[in-house]
């Protein structure tokens, strides 16, 4: 059998053209969806990438949250051992300076002559109660620490007779200022 085609040739090219356009329009909808299909797929690889790596960093944050808390422990005994070797330090400058001063008053102590009832020393100030034979022995005493080079002075605060035994004696009490060099030292 014998097809005739009775379109005229411009019918044939529109129809041709609808048809091209149409198979245009069908690819380029097969196109959009694969691109939507890859770009979903790629964005569903990415977030499961992302939780898994989410789950790692999580992992090693508690890890080191313990290493932290650690830390912070140590940080707080260290502070406290700081404390403690300072008041070491100081207590060692301290000694250092009331052996000094007791060296220089057991130098310039009258044997026989007078006695110590109390010694009181606060930062650079020395107080001095004692008993001695007389006046004279307290006069010669201070003449003595004024000698010294660590006392900046040496004042007179009191005298007063005082009976031991029945013995007349007089009980005196000094104040000194005392000058400690190179840090407590000297």
């Amino acid at each position: 059998m014998i097809r005739i085609n009775l379109l005229s040739l411009q019918e044939i090219r529109t129809h041709l053209d609808i048809k091209r356009e149409l198979s245009i329009v069908f690819l380029s909808y097969i196109l959009v969806l694969l691109c939507m299909f890859y770009f979903f797929f790629n964005l569903n690889a990415q977030k499961k990438e992302i939780k898994t790596e989410l789950k790692t960093v999580q992992t090693e944050i508690d890890r080191y949250k313990n290493v932290q808390r650690r830390l912070s422990a140590l940080k707080k005994k260290k502070r406290l051992i700081e404390q403690k070797l300072k008041v070491v330090s100081l207590l060692k400058v301290k000694r250092k300076k009331v052996v000094k001063v007791l060296n220089i008053l057991a130098d310039n102590f009258l044997i026989d002559k007078m006695w110590f009832e109390e010694l009181n020393l606060k930062g650079n100030n020395l107080d001095i109660k004692g008993i001695a034979l007389g006046n004279e022995a307290i006069a010669e005493f201070m003449r003595n620490l004024k000698r010294a080079p660590c006392f900046k002075s040496v004042d007179l605060i009191k005298t007063e007779k005082k009976s031991v035994q029945k013995i007349n004696l007089t009980g005196f009490s000094l104040n000194c200022k005392i000058k400690f060099t190179s840090g407590g030292k000297g």
